[in-house]
């Protein structure tokens, strides 16, 4: 009979995944740099769908950077502040689409009756 109720428990977690899986995929935010020169589209499951770059920056860092064959840290910086900043945007995001979704308590009791807890 535990068995029964495991592999129950089992199937009804693989539904709830699926169910917020499905719904991540629709939450999609939008980084920017601090320069505001590129951002970054994130989709829920923090897959990078898009990243866009100001042509002036990539000028800027040709002319300055590249084409002096001096090491660039300029673009690197604007792309990875457009990440961070569409993350913690997106972590807002989820947190919010959750609560509207009385999803929270389900992650909750989805945690709590997980075999050895």
């Amino acid at each position: 009979m535990n068995m029964l109720q495991n592999m129950a428990q089992a199937n009804e977690m693989r539904k709830k995944q699926a169910k917020y899986s499905a719904m991540l995929e629709e939450v999609k935010v939008t980084g920017q740099s601090k320069n505001a020169k590129v951002s970054v589209l994130v989709n829920g499951t923090q897959k990078v769908e898009k990243i866009t770059i100001d042509p002036e920056l990539i000028a800027f860092v040709y002319e300055n950077f590249i084409s002096k064959n001096q090491p660039d840290t300029m673009m690197s910086k604007a792309i990875l502040e457009a990440i961070e900043d569409a993350l913690s945007k997106l972590q807002m995001q989820i947190v919010k689409k959750m609560q509207e979704n009385g999803g929270i308590g389900e992650l909750m009791e989805m945690f709590q009756s997980m075999p050895g807890k």
